[in-house]
C-alpha cells in the first residue's frame, strides 16, 4: 500500500490515499472517485470513465492500464485527478 495525497482541483479539495501499488490506475480512479463522491455527497459532473490520475511531481499523466508501482510512484507522492 502507498500512501498519497489526491488533488482534485475541480472541487479545489485533497485527500490521504492508501492504494494498492499493484492496482491498474483505471480501478484506482474509480476507487477514488467512489470514496470522494461519497464523502462529498455529491454526483460528478461528467463520466468517471473520463478522468485521469496525474503525477503532479512531473505532470505526467499515469497509464490507465499501468499500476502505481509501474510508474515509480513513490510513498507521499502528490496526484491529481481531473
Amino acid at each position: 500500500m502507498l500512501h498519497v495525497d489526491v488533488s482534485v482541483p475541480a472541487i479545489s479539495k485533497s485527500y490521504e490515499f492508501s492504494l494498492s501499488e499493484h492496482a491498474k490506475i483505471s480501478m484506482l480512479i474509480e476507487e477514488i472517485a467512489s470514496v470522494i463522491q461519497q464523502k462529498e455527497q455529491r454526483q460528478w459532473q461528467g463520466k468517471i470513465d473520463n478522468l485521469i490520475l496525474c503525477n503532479q511531481s512531473n505532470g505526467h499523466t499515469l497509464p490507465m492500464e499501468k499500476t502505481l508501482y509501474e510508474c515509480k510512484v513513490s510513498p507521499g507522492s502528490r496526484l491529481l485527478l481531473l
